[in-house]
């Protein structure tokens, strides 16, 4: 009982950031994550990367990033370049990248190299995203400590 009040106590001080482009999508995504986390306190939607950036110091739990963030903003750096500044400022930011890329290695160096997690976006994606928003969340959570009988 103990260990449910304090997730949700923890979760209510949480922030999830959605940095999409395709408007339809991350609205889609902002509404399974609120329907499955009701206890998140903000989860907020960006175009692009830099006005996530803009936002940083907010310290958000998760980000959930697509890696084209250029297809309506020519001008937008993609999902990798945000990635690098995001670590730069906050390096224990955990990320989620949720993107159509076919190509392996963009998602290989953002899995390895900036300890982010993949997630090809298809029917199973939102299924997905809320198993390791669950993971992450729930490591956040402090050890309970059981009294000695």
């Amino acid at each position: 009982m103990f260990k449910k009040l304090l997730k949700k106590i923890n979760h209510n001080e949480k922030i999830i950031f959605i940095v999409e482009d395709n408007e339809v999508y991350a609205k889609l995504l902002q509404t399974f994550i609120q329907n499955h986390f009701p206890n998140v306190k903000e989860i907020k939607i960006f175009r692009i990367g830099e006005m996530c950036l803009m936002e940083i110091n907010r310290n958000p739990s998760i980000i959930i990033m697509d890696y084209f963030l250029n297809s309506k903003y020519e001008e937008a750096n993609n999902g990798l370049e945000i990635i690098k500044r995001i670590k730069m400022l906050k390096p224990k930011t955990k990320i989620i990248v949720l993107s159509i890329q076919e190509k392996f290695n963009v998602a290989i160096e953002a899995i390895k190299k900036y300890d982010c997690i993949y997630i090809q976006k298809n029917q199973e994606a939102f299924n997905k995203v809320e198993h390791f928003i669950n993971e992450i969340l729930n490591r956040d959570i402090p050890p309970v400590f059981e009294p000695w009988n």
